[in-house]
């Protein structure tokens, strides 16, 4: 039995993973088929090969955790970078793209990381209050509710300028041309296409080249598709794409019935990923550098979602509650010393209402308040005195204040 302080193992940590996983998936898990030993095995060595090859002619990034980083989309680089605010303008969509990870059928307001902004206004002061560099409309399907998503693209470059690049999500099958327009005048900056919602067609997707000043495409990988996106590469660049965006498939509740009908293998982590969709990744970014094509092709890895962007989601309060003494480590928690102690605070921003622990209130245009909690993510911790300070320069940086610290280089292993 583990006690409370003592550190878990590596086959601790994967237990741990997998009962989560069995939990969160429940009927539908035991239908997933996961990786040998032997199949682990191979797949590591085929992605290792291929990681050797990209290292040369490509560029990582984030860690590790982004690859190819050269010539990244405006939006891309807002997120790498840690000033993305991503709205869900709604959440009804008229695709049913098999691998959705979550139910499409409310408008409700819209809505990011919780908390909801039933007025533009209030979301443009948000974006502005809190120093985003990017803000994203997303859904559902934005286009399904178009008057209100020019009404939150219009809000946010009224209210930040051109401090802050606007992009939008969308499967592009109601956009016309006189659409696209509206869209530029209101100030989107950035437009990026799931192709895979319309069977990879770029017919609708041509109608905003040269009206939106950004196109990009953003799917996640479809190991059986491989063949068909290798010569859309050519096609896609020969459209004025910009940029191409690879997702690792990724598991969840909604979609497991259907992914688990197809010939995956499926990998553990904080959430259950698809082997197959990370290589074929890989794959296409070597292809498409290879061929010399003039697409920047980028791999997003479920790695880069979970460190970087959960680390940026919880330092954007810190500004809020952070005390003078206190600074900020790497994977977003507010490192607070003492005489001879240490601990670890989260800065999480909520609607405004009861909480248990200390906030500070942030009032909006339209007299509703938004909250940012100082909430303790670890114990009074003792430490050697030669560690305040500069933590974590001073090495040896204690073991169980790893996660805290730092965040974790490279892909996710299979297992």
């Amino acid at each position: 039995m583990r006690h409370e302080g003592e550190l878990m193992s590596i086959d601790d940590q994967k237990n741990v993973l997998m009962a989560g996983n069995r939990r969160e998936y429940g009927r539908h898990y035991d239908f997933l088929e996961f990786p040998t030993p032997e199949q682990a095995l191979a797949a590591h060595a085929e992605r290792d090969e291929l990681l050797a090859w990209l290292r040369l002619n490509a560029e990582f990034g984030c860690s590790d955790t982004k690859v190819d980083c050269r010539r990244l989309s405006p939006g891309c680089q807002t997120c790498a970078n840690g000033g993305w605010s991503c709205l869900f303008i709604n959440g009804r969509c008229n695709a049913s793209c098999f691998y959705c990870p979550t139910s499409q059928d409310d408008t409700g307001d819209p809505l990011t990381n919780g908390i909801p902004f039933a007025t533009p206004e209030d979301y443009a002061e948000y974006v502005a209050l809190f120093g985003f560099t990017g803000a994203s409309i997303s859904g559902g399907e934005p286009l399904l509710t178009l008057d209100r998503t020019l009404a939150y693209i219009d809000a946010l470059r009224r209210r930040c300028g051109d401090t802050v690049h606007i992009w939008m999500y969308t499967n592009g099958t109601l956009l016309t041309r006189e659409i696209a327009g509206d869209l530029r005048s209101a100030g989107l900056g950035e437009i990026r296409f799931d192709i895979g919602a319309t069977d990879y067609n770029l017919t609708k997707l041509k109608l905003a080249v040269g009206v939106i000043p950004t196109v990009t495409v953003e799917i996640p990988t479809v190991p059986e598709e491989e063949s068909l996106l290798r010569g859309k590469l050519v096609e896609m660049a020969a459209a004025g794409v910009q940029h191409l965006n690879l997702h690792q498939l990724r598991l969840t509740p909604y979609n497991a019935r259907h992914l688990a009908n197809r010939a995956y293998t499926f990998v553990h982590g904080e959430n259950v990923t698809v082997l197959e969709s990370e290589l074929t990744a890989l794959r296409l970014v070597r292809h498409a550098i290879e061929q010399g094509i003039d697409l920047p092709v980028n791999y997003c890895s479920f790695p880069f979602k979970r460190r970087f962007q959960h680390a940026a989601a919880r330092r954007r309060g810190i500004p809020f509650v952070r005390a003078e003494h206190e600074t900020v480590t790497e994977t977003g928690y507010l490192r607070s010393p003492g005489a001879g102690i240490l601990q670890y605070f989260e800065a999480v921003t909520l609607p405004g209402g009861s909480q248990r622990q200390p906030v500070v209130e942030i009032p909006l245009p339209s007299g509703r308040r938004i909250v940012v909690e100082r909430r303790p993510v670890s114990g009074v911790l003792p430490i050697e005195k030669a560690l305040l300070g500069d933590l974590p320069l001073h090495p040896p940086l204690p073991e169980e204040l790893q996660h805290l610290e730092t965040i974790t280089a490279g892909l996710a292993e299979y297992f």
